[in-house]
């Protein structure tokens, strides 16, 4: 790997690792978005074979993120 370094100049390493750099980032980005939904996927899929209803699905997805506070706040002032 030093050898193959040692053919560029410093300013070239720079720029390589910045080229580099730049489409790691946005990369990671999508990759970890698709594993995320994946994920989400595989939850809802066990919860439908645990035999939980929508509205509990529904409930576990929206705990944590205030979605569910913001509802009921919501219900309380009708």
């Amino acid at each position: 790997m030093s050898e193959f370094l040692t053919h560029f100049k410093p300013g070239e390493i720079v720029g390589l690792v910045a080229v580099v750099g730049g489409l790691l980032i946005p990369l990671t980005v999508i990759l970890g978005g698709y594993w995320h939904r994946g994920r989400l996927v595989a939850l809802k899929r066990d919860m439908v074979n645990r035999g939980m209803t929508a509205e509990e699905i529904q409930a576990v997805m929206d705990a944590g993120n205030g979605r569910q506070r913001d509802r009921n706040r919501h219900s309380c002032r009708a």
